[in-house]
């Protein structure tokens, strides 16, 4: 019996799928160090750095994203699939839209300082953003060598109430070196991210875990012919002691009301041990009659300003779903 013949259209597929499990074979898992666009380079299990083009079908990839790269018939590198992540940074962009930041992400560094002065409101909406993405927090009282003594007893009293919600505080100082040996610890072996107000030293802590890293920034940008904007997207670094910081230029606050978080009162770590309790199962904590946070947080059993930061999270999330 004679073979069948194949149509042209066949023969087609089959040279596709053929080329297909070739670039396969010959792809190469990456480290996505910093994108641009639909451009991003990516480091290579040999350490070598590849600016790579994203097939078009293909979510952006950002900083931390793993990837599996192959070449082109150019010569090009391609970033052929996104690998599964773990975790996801994202912050509010144009008209709302939730842009993705970084990934894989293990923890955020929180950092508040006396100057210009600790912003409590954003140091509780970033905790509330962690327990929602299950990111591990670190709160940094930054410029510590600051702190009046007049101002001590508050900053004290602080710590103790966050401790004692089981997060991790601790005070620094680029200035005489307070408390680096804590923060390189908690950083070894980690994908950290620094959050916090414009002068709270986010850039003297950066510098601080990567004394290299103006060198490695000219670096990257005169080998990829990407240019020196590839400051104002997120950048994966390797600390010297090991783990990785992702430097995220355009992460400053969260705006979370913008991310339409179902029921944030579950994401209030001190809310926790009060909630089912209240006598209305869908009570908002803010007016309802019998509810076990109002009566927590008259009890001292809560803070006063972490039930405020709450309200005006709720306030701030109805008046977005209204607009």
């Amino acid at each position: 019996m004679s073979k069948r013949q194949l149509s042209q259209h066949q023969q087609q597929r089959i040279e596709q799928r053929r080329e297909g499990a070739l670039h396969h074979k010959t792809a190469q898992q990456g480290l996505v160090v910093m994108n641009s666009g639909k451009k991003a380079l990516v480091r290579l299990k040999d350490d070598t750095i590849h600016q790579c083009h994203q097939r078009a079908n293909l979510a952006n990839v950002v900083a931390g994203d793993n990837v599996m790269v192959w070449q082109n018939e150019q010569g090009e590198s391609v970033i052929e699939s996104l690998l599964p992540r773990r975790s996801l940074l994202s912050r509010p962009g144009f008209r709302g839209v939730i842009k993705p930041v970084a990934a894989n992400v293990d923890q955020l560094l929180v950092v508040i300082a006396p100057t210009p002065g600790i912003d409590l409101d954003l140091l509780d909406r970033s905790l509330c953003y962690c327990e929602w993405q299950a990111l591990d927090a670190i709160i940094i009282l930054n410029k510590a060598d600051l702190i009046h003594e007049n101002y001590r007893d508050y900053c004290n009293t602080l710590a103790e109430t966050y401790r004692s919600m089981g997060y991790t505080w601790i005070e620094t100082s680029t200035k005489n070196q307070q408390g680096m040996t804590d923060l390189l610890a908690i950083c070894h072996n980690k994908t950290s991210v620094f959050l916090g107000n414009s002068g709270v030293g986010k850039s003297s802590l950066t510098q601080a875990l990567v004394p290299d890293i103006t060198i490695r920034t000219q670096s990257l940008s005169s080998s990829t012919g990407l240019g020196q904007h590839t400051t104002n997207n997120a950048t994966l670094y390797d600390l010297p002691f090991g783990g990785q910081l992702i430097d995220a230029a355009g992460i400053r606050t969260l705006e979370l009301s913008e991310f339409s978080i179902a029921q944030p009162d579950r994401y209030w770590r001190d809310f926790q041990p009060f909630l089912g309790q209240c006598r209305f199962h869908n009570c908002t904590h803010s007016h309802e009659p019998g509810c076990a946070i109002q009566l927590a947080v008259a009890q001292n059993k809560i803070p006063l300003h972490r039930h405020q930061h709450y309200l005006r999270l709720l306030q701030d999330t109805n008046t977005l779903n209204k607009s």
